[in-house]
């Protein structure tokens, strides 16, 4: 199977333009009843893998993940994580993340191992759909992610992105979710980018104990 190159970013994120394979993997712009302002049981978001090692151009791994509420009650919400190209599902392959509904903020009910929320165990579990208008920043990957902070001088912030693009989709006024205080000796660091409207866009995950200089996950359907 053939596997795309190509990454670029000047002032906004961008990633290539993709055919309809699980490593060519098509954007399709959820419509309105995707919502993730309405949250409602069966809502599935899909997501594909990609990788970067250092000194090398990322590439995607050929991984999609699902995410689907699989239940919402008064004050809750259920979401059920789980890996769709693997021959045999095993608990390492799942997730399951409870957040708490109070009007426009999502509160981690505890800890999760999910690769698309797991940047929330950096944040106290907090995940707002409310608009953030402190903590300006423009993406640049083609630099290392932890300068980010060089910017509004904070590790640690919940700030904003007038302008994005990912695989030829463009959104605005994009929340940023970022964390480089784990430092590159001791933990992977995070940034993420959400959308009221189609949800988590994609979560980045850099630094560490590994030859992998970032890895994310970007939402595709």
């Amino acid at each position: 199977m053939k596997i795309i190159f190509f990454f670029s970013l000047i002032v906004t994120l961008s990633f290539l333009n993709c055919t309809d394979t699980v490593t060519n993997p098509k954007i399709i712009v959820l419509d309105v009843d995707s919502s993730f302002i309405k949250l409602n049981v069966g809502q599935e978001w899909k997501y594909v893998e990609w990788r970067k090692y250092y000194y090398e151009e990322p590439f995607f791994t050929g991984d999609t993940i699902s995410i689907k509420i699989i239940s919402k009650s008064p004050g809750l919400v259920t979401f059920f994580e789980k890996k769709l190209n693997v021959d045999s599902i095993t608990i390492h392959d799942t997730a399951t993340v409870f957040l708490q509904i109070e009007d426009s903020i999502l509160q981690l009910s505890k800890p999760n191992s999910s690769d698309v929320f797991g940047f929330l165990n950096h944040f106290k579990g907090f995940l707002t759909l409310k608009k953030i208008d402190s903590n300006l920043v423009t993406i640049n990957l083609d630099t290392t992610l932890y300068l980010i902070r060089e910017q509004t001088r904070k590790g640690h912030f919940i700030g904003h992105t007038n302008l994005l693009e990912i695989f030829s989709n463009t959104f605005t006024d994009v929340t940023v979710y970022y964390c480089a205080t784990p430092e590159i000796a001791d933990d992977f660091g995070s940034l993420t980018f959400i959308n009221p409207k189609q949800g988590i866009i994609s979560s980045i995950y850099f630094g560490g104990f590994s030859l992998t200089e970032s890895y994310g996950y970007n939402l595709i359907k």
